[in-house]
């Protein structure tokens, strides 16, 4: 269940969200090849990244995190796959897997958008967040980043790469990094680090190889990092056995305490054992809710709508962890989801909330061109129950607090912050007078006071004419601006509402 402690934090204050744009133009690109070995198998292709004429830090790009929220579009309609979030104090940074040149943008190791706090959802495409590689590997297949802000300030980047140059292991099949597949020797995929004083980096990777790289199942990918509550890290990952008809694993593994080492063996969490996954479990990431450690990860073919995101529940992050459910729990093949096969989950926190970024495909594509375009869910998470998506005008509403609950802008005085507030996001309220918007959040004082249940109070701004977003947002801001002694009752129906209860 989200506490209404932090209903009540959200309300006060906030951060930042990611948020998305216009629809990319159609592009192809040609999968490549590691020079002088055997082509990498689906998927292993870079994605084409930003999709705008000009994504820059000049020209911006505008986002629209509400009505994503609400009917389920993506945030960012560019080919960005295996997304990561990074929040900070006034900014969120949003970093994706290898992207290939193109009319639009030159081509990213690793690709990276940053939102800052305040902005309007005006977006900038920072471009690359590593634009040098170690030399013992190989540009064109850098996957699935993920960042982690030290307490000294600075900032590790973990990331998937082949951990071999690529001629190598045509030389000599029997070289550290070099696997062996039924159709000759490869260069497994692996996991390095990098580090920067800044999250836009740039990142650093000064070793001499990738530093989790079990060659006997196949490689490791899909780095993910989670910091427990007494500040030890551990980095999740998954063994990369189907690239030669291996088993699939996720793992747990503690680093040191400056993260560029592991500190301990391996603990198996899951593997692939039931059929919605297709025999391929990969793209793990772990969320802590009270006691409890849910451990999210994507399974199936990525490049079909049989992809989708599968959850266990475990009783620490080294395990043991057990699936609850026999099929996804995020999948659009059940209709749950509407953006065709799901996967590449991350999640991140602001304003005490939970939430999630991944990518889904463009419907229509299928197979190792397919683009993944971003978008963002809240997450509920309700007692005794699994988690699960937010209602989207709730968690709309949310994320207006969120975004906007500290503006700089916001005038001091009540009705003139709540006029602010509910008429901040464009085409809201926005052909109602003033006095009009006052009135709606008068009429939900007065209905609190009447029947002191917001339920009720949501029907009575319906029938004024306000749709379930506008009236989630009077009825938000009202109990903050106008009567106050009646917010706890509206935060326990917003809650309510992102669980799918009221």
């Amino acid at each position: 269940m989200l506490a209404l402690v932090f209903m009540a934090a959200l309300l006060a204050v906030a951060g930042s969200i990611p948020v998305g744009a216009s629809k990319p133009r159609s592009l192809s690109v040609e999968p490549k090849t590691r020079p002088g070995q055997l082509p990498v198998s689906a998927g292993r292709s870079p994605t084409l990244g930003p999709q705008a004429f000009h994504p820059s830090r000049s020209d911006g790009v505008q986002l629209d995190i509400f009505n994503a929220l609400r009917d389920g579009s993506p945030i960012f309609n560019g080919d960005f796959a295996d997304p990561f979030a990074l929040k900070t104090a006034n900014a969120l940074y949003l970093f994706a897997s290898d992207t290939s040149a193109s009319r639009y943008a030159p081509a990213a190791h690793i690709p990276e958008i940053q939102l800052t706090q305040n902005s309007a959802f005006q977006g900038y495409y920072v471009g690359d967040a590593m634009p040098r590689l170690p030399k013992w590997t190989v540009s064109g297949y850098q996957w699935a980043p993920s960042v982690w802000a030290r307490p000294d300030g600075t900032y590790v980047m973990y990331y998937s790469t082949p951990a071999t140059h690529p001629l190598d292991c045509v030389a000599n099949p029997s070289a550290a990094g070099c696997i062996r597949t039924a159709k000759g020797p490869t260069s497994a995929m692996c996991i390095s680090a990098a580090t920067s004083k800044s999250p836009t980096g740039p990142y650093v990777d000064n070793s001499s190889s990738a530093f989790i790289c079990p060659t006997a199942q196949g490689g490791a990918i899909d780095p993910s990092i989670f910091v427990a509550q007494n500040g030890t890290p551990s980095l999740l990952w998954k063994s990369d056995g189907d690239c030669c008809d291996l088993p699939t694993t996720i793992y747990s593994q503690q680093l040191v305490p400056d993260g560029l080492a592991v500190a301990r063996p391996a603990h198996r969490l899951i593997g692939a054992s039931q059929p919605w996954e297709g025999g391929l479990v990969e793209g793990p990431a772990l969320v802590q809710s009270a006691g409890t450690f849910w451990l999210f990860y994507s399974a199936n073919d990525w490049g079909t709508d049989n992809y989708g995101i599968g959850i266990a529940e475990c009783a620490s992050v080294m395990g043991p962890c057990t699936k609850p459910l026999d099929h996804a729990w995020l999948s659009s093949s059940d209709g749950s989801q509407t953006d065709p096969g799901p996967g590449g989950e991350e999640f991140f926190q602001t304003g005490g909330l939970v939430w999630m970024v991944h990518h889904g495909l463009d419907p229509g594509e299928t197979g190792n061109l397919a683009q993944r375009r971003l978008y963002v869910n809240l997450l509920a998470f309700p007692t005794g129950q699994l988690p699960r998506v937010a209602q989207g005008d709730a968690a709309a509403a949310l994320a207006e607090g969120v975004l906007y609950g500290n503006d700089p802008k916001l005038p001091s005085k009540p009705k003139a912050a709540y006029l602010y507030l509910v008429r901040k996001v464009s085409g809201s309220f926005a052909k109602d007078s003033y006095s009009s918007v006052i009135a709606d959040g008068q009429v939900a004082c007065r209905d609190l006071d009447k029947h002191e249940d917001v339920g009720e109070t949501l029907q009575s701004l319906r029938n004024r004419g306000l749709n379930p977003f506008e009236a989630y947002l009077a009825a938000i801001f009202s109990t903050k601006y106008f009567c106050p002694q009646y917010v706890q009752e509206a935060l326990v129906d917003v809650r309510q509402s992102l669980v799918g209860t009221s």
